[in-house]
């Protein structure tokens, strides 16, 4: 499974969205750590009603397609999925995962509809823990009733998936970039791509932060609260996006939005220097290949373009090679869902929040 090198699989993220006061006597460090320390577990997700089978999609204005999506929330935590059906078969939970690169399918359920390998197994890497994924071919699949392409997604055995209750994989950005832009309507329960489904790109493409292509006016509803610089990049199938973000007065840093993260989550290294006041939270996590208890420090001032985003508890942990790669977090669904709507321009290299 890559997330283009991401070793946290932020799916199941937990925590608690907490606004710990601090006094005028005491700082809000000072108080956390006197405080008793709260644990807080993996919660469960409301998954996708199977009644729609693999039906579900619709046309909107403007040549849209629509499909519906399941946004729950457990405590602060918030996570979208939709019905996937493969070869004619499910429907199965799918999590939207913008922040992964390459859609992924559990590895019990890629065995049971016999899908066929591509390639040798492949070794990645998690917090503290290794594990191994492969190819498999998907000869024809759809998510919420739209049709997509046949293609190889990854295979991986994956904590937290595949079972009762459970999701049983993600359609990452590698499917939603062939539509040139999606919109994830949180407040809706809706999602909606502008057009029909381009062939993935077959050399590398890098799209910068905005370019002179115009946003798809029919996923527009309304003025937008933030239009940001997003970088794509595209490369052999996988698809990776970020955008800046700024705590307080620092130097800016690189996040990949990632609706599939369920709270957000910054690098301890690059939290660090900024001073962020730890709470007296830790939360259970899920990686790749393994379940981690992560501390949740206060944000405390943040933004994104400029735009002032809702201070809340992130999760502080080793992010391994994302970090490596220059990503120092993860703006997860928890931030994003707060929006209404979030639009991931893919061709024009935009993130606009809040779009009606």
């Amino acid at each position: 499974m890559r997330r283009w090198g991401t070793g946290l699989v932020l799916v199941a993220m937990v925590g608690l969205l907490c606004a710990c006061g601090s006094s005028g006597t005491e700082s809000s460090a000072k108080k956390a750590a006197a405080q008793k320390t709260i644990t807080i577990g993996i919660p469960n997700f409301a998954l996708p009603s199977p009644a729609l089978g693999c039906g579900g999609a619709s046309a909107g204005a403007g040549g849209t397609t629509s499909i519906p999506v399941t946004v729950s929330r457990a405590g602060a935590q918030v996570a979208a999925m939709a019905n996937v059906c493969i070869d004619g078969q499910g429907p199965f939970p799918f999590v939207i995962d913008t922040g992964a690169a390459g859609s992924v399918i559990d590895s019990k359920l890629a065995a049971n509809l016999h899908l066929a390998h591509v390639g040798t197994p492949q070794q990645f890497a998690g917090v503290g823990c290794t594990a191994t994924s492969i190819g498999v071919q998907v000869p024809s699949w759809s998510v919420g009733g739209l049709s997509l392409s046949a293609q190889t997604v990854s295979a991986a055995a994956l904590p937290d998936f595949g079972g009762p209750g459970q999701p049983d994989g993600l359609v990452g950005s590698d499917v939603w970039a062939r539509f040139a832009a999606m919109r994830l309507d949180f407040a809706r329960q809706i999602l909606e791509v502008p057009g029909t489904e381009a062939p993935a790109p077959t050399s590398p493409v890098v799209v910068n932060g905005p370019s002179s292509t115009p946003v798809p006016p029919a996923l527009l509803m309304g003025s937008a609260q933030v239009v940001a610089p997003m970088r794509v990049e595209a490369v052999e199938g996988q698809v990776l996006i970020s955008t800046t973000v700024r705590f307080a007065q620092h130097r800016r840093m690189q996040f990949v939005p990632d609706t599939g993260d369920s709270q957000s989550v910054i690098d301890r290294a690059a939290a660090r220097p900024l001073g962020l006041a730890p709470s007296n939270v830790v939360a259970k996590q899920t990686t790749v290949c393994s379940f981690v208890t992560v501390p949740l420090v206060h944000s405390g001032p943040w933004s994104i373009g400029g735009n002032e985003l809702a201070q809340q508890l992130i999760g502080s942990t080793n992010l391994g090679v994302v970090g490596a790669a220059g990503f120092v977090g993860l703006l997860g669904a928890d931030q994003l869902s707060r929006f209404g709507s979030v639009i991931f321009d893919y061709q024009g290299g935009r993130l606009v929040l809040g779009a009606g």
